[in-house]
This record gives C-alpha cells, sequence and structure tokens, in this order.
C-alpha cells in the first residue's frame, strides 16, 4: 500500500532499533503501525497485516495486539500469526518509550488485545498528535 508499512515492515525495522538500543525509534514504530493500519480500510488493513512479521520478543507481542485491535475495529479478519500470538497476561510489559514515564500505564485503559497478551500500553498513545 502506498506510504504505508505492513506488520512486517515494521517488525524489521524495530528489530534494528531494538538492537541499537533505541527504544524511542521502536516505540514510534509501533505507534506508525498503529497509524498505518487506521489509515486504510479493512482490506487495506488485511493487506499491511496478512505477512508474519519477525519475532521481536515482547515487541511482537505489542505488533500482534495493535494488528488484531485495528482489524477488529473494521470488522477484518485475523491472520493466524495474529490468532497464534498469546503473549503472557501474567507477565505485564511495558515498552521502553525512550523517555522514563514517572507512573506506568493505566491497566483500565489498555485496549484488551494488549492486555490479554501482557502488553501495558494505553489506547491513548496508539493514537498520533
Amino acid at each position: 500500500m502506498r506510504g504505508r508499512s505492513s506488520a512486517a515492515e515494521i517488525a524489521a525495522e524495530l528489530s534494528k532499533a531494538v538492537a541499537r538500543g533505541n527504544g524511542r525509534l521502536a516505540y514510534r514504530l509501533l505507534i506508525q503501525l498503529a497509524d498505518d493500519l487506521r489509515a486504510v480500510d479493512a482490506a487495506g488493513r488485511v493487506v499491511l497485516a496478512a505477512e508474519e512479521p519477525p519475532n521481536v520478543g515482547r515487541w511482537s507481542d505489542a505488533i500482534a495486539g495493535i494488528v488484531e485491535l485495528r482489524l477488529r475495529e473494521a470488522g477484518a479478519p485475523l491472520p493466524d500469526w495474529v490468532v497464534a500470538s498469546i503473549g503472557d497476561p501474567n507477565d505485564l510489559w511495558e515498552p521502553d518509550r525512550g523517555v522514563k514515564l514517572p507512573w506506568g500505564a493505566d491497566l483500565k485503559l489498555v485496549p484488551e488485545p494488549l492486555s490479554r497478551r501482557g502488553v501495558a500500553i494505553e489506547a491513548s498513545e496508539l493514537e498520533s498528535v
């Protein structure tokens, strides 16, 4: 899709950012994925999510949660790799945002596809300004 990155492309770039210790960029890539998926219709969301991304540890749980959230918003089917990504709800994880937050995410504000995978990112974080 013109000007939009797939989940697999985002994960590949995110993997490089994590390897360089650049949490700010890795986190920004998650937000970019959420934006790119939201910017297209249901069919476009399916296309951007079709290819299974490379494994990036707990970041992969966040990617799967964001993809599930955006596809469900559009009433689109989930790819098998998203369904198979179960994460660990008993091991809460917050991504490195590149800055230290004075408090953690409010778990009541975390979308279910993320919280079910143990990823603490509030819904408002997935909205670009």
